[in-house]
């Protein structure tokens, strides 16, 4: 177990040994859930956040609404 202080903010730094475990970057994306009185968190793995992890490794900027609208162009011709 490892312990850790709150800081000022409410944030909680993620130890790199766990990071690196989960492959956890910068700017990655999260979940955190409550059950009873623990906390979870976790990788966000939704489509939207591969995508933009997909993105920012070719230096590109890209949005939930940019993801949208180019699906909505797919499904609509």
């Amino acid at each position: 177990m490892i312990e850790k202080k709150v800081l000022k903010k409410g944030q909680v730094v993620i130890p790199k040994d766990i990071r690196d475990l989960l492959g956890l970057h910068e700017g990655d994306d999260v979940v955190i859930d409550l059950e009873g009185n623990t906390i979870k968190i976790k990788k966000d793995k939704s489509v939207s956040s591969r995508l933009r992890a997909i993105a920012k490794e070719h230096d590109k900027e890209i949005s939930v609404g940019d993801i949208k609208e180019h699906l909505e162009g797919r499904y609509e011709a």
